[in-house]
């Protein structure tokens, strides 16, 4: 499907989401005029510190809310506002257009059922088919995810399985109903290296041989630049820099994003010592006014805590919610000049 200018129409778009919880401190904003598109087929990555709002913004696409969540703004699934779909049609949206695979993998299976139960249970649930037919497929699924001796491993029960082999699973029940979208919710959290590495493996290889657009939620950049093809950086509920991975990760136009990445190390910088970004992130009970990182910011002024921040142009598809990218650009170009000199 293409849009009015001959590009491919986003399969995903999200526009001005506003999601809050009512709690006994009062309301947060977890997620505050978050807007961003998935194209058919990519990666899309979402990255930022714990409890920046990405985990929130995955559940508030599928509805997974509690009762004391509102959702505001619009969620578009082929043109098709999720937002205002009823329940049944939300039931058939969840696992059978979105699916979603969870952090924990041992807090989101079953313990008293089998496996097999549990992605056959899948199965049934979207594909309309019977018992017979849904355990053939569950069979299928975990052999698609590099479970070994699948035939046996159906009848056994998640704790008999490692923390790879779990989440092994839940990519099996979410492919259970062929969905379009993958939420992917920091799916490598709980996991050692190389098990992250197997499993992120595994999830670009089913993209391309199924053809889903995936939302990869992380903290880490590293995962991202690896994995994704966009990406969109969060802070305190908000995106403050989105566009083509290679180019924010070479070009951040937002301070933030050059925290990240100066906290991570580099290949070839054992000369460079790590530099953590200063102070901790806000309470989204009571954020800072203006740019809602100004606190922890070495490029703020006084302007920056009272302009409210939205995404300004950089480039062809990049944008950062920053006015002082003038100063920053050069700080990035100065910075890459001194690398090349010591390297």
């Amino acid at each position: 499907m293409t849009n009015g200018s001959g590009e491919i129409a986003p399969i995903l778009q999200i526009r001005d989401l506003r999601t809050s919880f009512v709690t006994s401190a009062g309301i947060v904003r977890a997620v505050d005029g978050v807007s961003f598109d998935v194209r058919p087929g990519e990666i899309f990555g979402l990255v930022g510190e714990s409890g920046c709002g990405k985990s929130a913004t995955c559940r508030s696409i599928i509805r997974l809310l509690p009762s004391h969540a509102t959702t505001e703004g619009e969620v578009l699934l082929n043109g098709e506002d999720l937002l205002t779909a009823g329940a049944e049609a939300m039931r058939q949206v969840r696992g059978g257009e979105i699916s979603m695979i969870f952090q924990d993998p041992m807090s989101a299976l079953n313990p008293v059922l089998r496996v097999g139960e549990q992605v056959a249970e899948a199965v049934q649930a979207h594909r309309g088919v019977g018992r017979r037919a849904a355990w053939a497929r569950a069979l299928e699924l975990l052999r698609l995810v590099g479970i070994p001796a699948p035939e046996r491993r159906l009848r056994e029960y998640p704790y008999q399985f490692s923390g790879g082999m779990r989440q092994r699973v839940l990519i099996a029940i979410a492919l259970a109903g062929e969905p379009n979208v993958l939420l992917a919710d920091e799916p490598t959290t709980a996991l050692d290296v190389t098990i992250q590495d197997q499993i992120l493996k595994l999830i670009v290889r089913l993209q391309r041989e199924l053809g889903m657009s995936v939302i990869l939620v992380s903290h880490d950049l590293a995962v991202i630049a690896h994995v994704c093809q966009r990406v969109a950086v969060m802070y305190a509920g908000q995106i403050v820099e989105q566009g083509e991975v290679r180019t924010v990760l070479r070009a951040p136009r937002h301070p933030y994003t050059m925290g990240l990445l100066a906290s991570l190390p580099g290949i070839g910088a054992r000369e460079r010592y790590l530099q953590p970004i200063a102070g901790a992130p806000p309470s989204l009970l009571d954020p800072p006014s203006g740019c809602r990182f100004h606190p922890r910011c070495t490029y703020a002024v006084e302007q920056c805590r009272s302009w409210t921040p939205e995404l300004l142009p950089v480039g062809p598809g990049h944008g950062a919610a920053c006015w002082r990218q003038d100063a920053i650009r050069a700080r990035v170009e100065t910075t890459r000049i001194a690398v090349r000199e010591t390297a």
